[in-house]
């Protein structure tokens, strides 16, 4: 009996090993990479180590994990390992309970998807990586027949940027969700997402196609941070709309002119330049809530069309809160500095009138010499910039005042008796602010919460995301 309990104890010792290997696989290469991703099962954590990794086809994962045992792909050291694809798409996540951080994915040429979230990937984690260079870094949508949506994913923590104008016929947007449930979407920071594309807009970020649930919350958007040009709007529940036959109807059921999305929300993000644009847009977006959002240089809130009701509280914002072709918008609480609504047509127009100038001048230049077309040009964009800041656009000195410098991303105040001081609800509608900081008693405006402490974004940014944000 003794015999055979060693023997017994002996061939459990020789096992550990092995399951402990399956469980856990360190790699250094993408070859290596893409074996253990193919051999990955529920439990199983794949370390990459510091190195680049050229990625020559796009990687399939079917395999599940479970809630216990998630299936777990990281960096060794959180952004060291790069992940380079120059393909349609580099992951491609079918199965539910992957947990995907710290990686740093690039973009090489064609890269159109970092990640791809289709049918059973629920409870997806991608926490903690930077996006760089991908004309819409996550995409999420149904497939199949019946066509099936991932539902409750997180997009946490992570960095999204672009280091130039994306000139494609694919969408350009940082996070593309279309469908799904309870999707969050939280402390991001996105800068630089642009389409070059005439009449196209580069987007942050938008959760459109039946999305149901959805949170963007303590998210920084900067459309203009280190280059500038094109459309760039900024977050958005409903997008540009959805062809109906691929909308998620399990919330909004059999319609012909359907909502972009349902019972979602916009909070505590912080929305910085985009100067030709709205920072907050609401494109059928049934039973939303905008609350506590700072928008400074963009044409402040919008909301479209009939099927968006919404309530819109306790915002700061340059420009107004503007309900456009019958749009519902209930308002308490904002501080909106712009006066007229329809001055965000005021950058279409100028577009507009240039380009016909410039097309009439090279087909009638004995009509119109190019010295009066250039001047002509010239007094336009003049007139549109300045319209763009004074009282009849976006009017940004109110908050130049309160803040030390808005448009550089310093939110801190300048003047003590600032008028979002204590302007809000009470009790307040969001229970934190962009820092994390609780709101208690009455509301301050906007995204930060000024009693509770300090909340100074470069701060912040270094907590979050360390070197994948340091050293852009």
């Amino acid at each position: 009996m003794r015999t055979l309990v060693r023997v017994a104890l002996a061939l459990v010792a020789m096992c550990l090993p092995v399951i402990a290997g399956a469980e856990s696989r360190l790699v250094s290469d993408a070859t290596q990479l893409e074996r253990a991703l193919s051999q990955a099962s529920a439990g199983g954590v794949i370390e990459l180590r510091p190195g680049d990794y050229q990625l020559e086809r796009r990687i399939n994962l079917r395999e599940p994990g479970t809630e216990a045992e998630p299936i777990v792909l990281r960096a060794s050291i959180p952004g060291t390992a790069v992940i380079h694809s120059r393909h349609s798409t580099a992951i491609k996540l079918f199965a539910p309970h992957w947990e995907i951080r710290d990686l740093d994915f690039r973009g090489d040429g064609g890269g159109n998807h970092a990640l791809h979230i289709v049918r059973e990937a629920d409870h997806v984690l991608v926490e903690g990586n930077r996006f760089r260079n991908f004309h819409a870094a996550i995409k999420a949508n149904g497939e199949g027949d019946p066509r099936r949506f991932p539902d409750h994913v997180q997009i946490r923590r992570n960095v999204f940027v672009n280091d130039a104008i994306h000139t494609t016929r694919w969408p350009v947007v940082a996070i593309d969700i279309v469908g799904g449930q309870g999707w969050r979407i939280e402390e991001n920071f996105i800068a630089d997402i642009a389409q070059g594309t005439p009449g196209r807009h580069g987007s942050p970020g938008f959760a459109k196609g039946g999305a149901a649930n959805a949170v963007f919350d303590r998210n920084l958007v900067i459309c203009e941070w280190r280059h500038t040009g094109q459309r760039r709007i900024g977050l958005s529940l409903g997008g540009g709309g959805t062809s109906p036959g691929v909308l998620d109807r399990r919330e909004i059921g059999d319609c012909e002119t359907c909502p972009e999305s349902v019972n979602s929300q916009m909070t505590n993000n912080i929305i910085l330049n985009c100067p030709q644009e709205p920072g907050l847009y609401l494109n059928r977006a049934e039973g939303a809530l905008v609350a506590n959002n700072t928008v400074f240089n963009a044409y402040g809130i919008q909301g479209r069309f009939p099927e968006t009701r919404a309530t819109v509280v306790d915002n700061l914002i340059t420009g107004t809160v503007w309900a456009r072709d019958d749009a519902e918008l209930e308002t308490e609480g904002n501080v909106a500095t712009g006066w007229f609504d329809t001055a965000a047509y005021v950058p279409g127009l100028r577009d507009e009138l240039i380009q016909r100038i410039g097309y009439y001048q090279e087909r009638y230049p004995s009509w119109i010499p190019e010295r009066i077309a250039r001047w002509t040009q010239s007094a336009i964009e003049g007139t549109a910039d300045w319209a763009h800041n004074s009282l009849l656009g976006q009017r940004h000195a109110p908050m130049e005042r309160w803040l030390l410098a808005p448009g550089l991303g310093d939110l801190r105040l300048d003047e003590p008796d600032a008028r979002p001081l204590g302007s809000g609800s009470e009790p307040p509608r969001v229970e934190h602010d962009f820092c994390g900081q609780p709101r208690q008693g009455r509301a301050d405006v906007g995204a930060i919460q000024y009693s509770a402490g300090t909340c100074h974004l470069p701060t912040e940014l270094e907590r979050r995301h360390g070197r994948l944000f340091s050293d852009l």
